[in-house]
């Protein structure tokens, strides 16, 4: 389980084929405190580190993440965040790392030195969304400030845009979505 809150930004560097199966290499900072088998939020995706060094984290993703997840690519930076711990401060809101559908970017407003984002997702996951509620956009947890119809509104902070990936993103980019809990298990009973 993880917060939202991002710890720190990765590149990856390597990206192997493995069958049908990949093994991910992420170059990152080193903040971490890492031990073999942990699971570390990538991009919003729980994945379990499977080898390490100092400064690079391993993953082995199957066929089932990665037909639920927006493909990585070589290069492209990825939020980065370590499992929560028991007594640890939640600054988000719970994030499971279990991805809900692909979101799409797909209008960016200026708001001050903030940004409103406009994201579509499938019809299906539209019921879990409510003003004031929270998602996981890339495993970033934001409030959602408006619903309409076919979309939702996520005001991003210059500190959100600035500790993210988000400052590389443009319109019509997808990204791994999940669904607040509390909305999930609140409709589904």
């Amino acid at each position: 389980m993880f917060t939202g809150i991002i710890k720190t930004i990765g590149k990856i560097i390597s990206i192997k084929d493995i069958d049908m199966d990949i093994q991910l290499t992420i170059e990152y900072d080193g903040k971490f405190n890492i031990e073999l088998g942990d699971s570390i939020c990538v991009n919003g995706t729980c994945l379990t580190v499977t080898h390490f060094t100092k400064n690079t984290l391993d993953f082995y993703l199957s066929q089932e993440t990665l037909s639920k997840v927006v493909p990585f690519y070589l290069h492209q930076e990825v939020n980065l965040e370590e499992s929560l711990k028991i007594g640890d401060k939640v600054g988000g809101h719970f994030v499971f790392g279990h991805i809900d559908s692909k979101a799409i970017l797909r209008d960016i407003k200026k708001a001050s030195d903030s940004q409103i984002w406009v994201m579509e997702i499938p019809s299906q996951f539209q019921k879990f969304i409510a003003a004031k509620g929270s998602v996981a956009i890339n495993g970033v947890s934001l409030t959602v400030n408006k619903v309409d119809k076919n979309n939702f509104f996520l005001n991003l902070i210059p500190h959100t845009i600035e500790h993210t990936t988000f400052k590389n993103n443009k319109i019509n980019d997808q990204f791994n979505f999940e669904i607040d809990m509390l909305a999930r298990y609140a409709l589904n009973g």
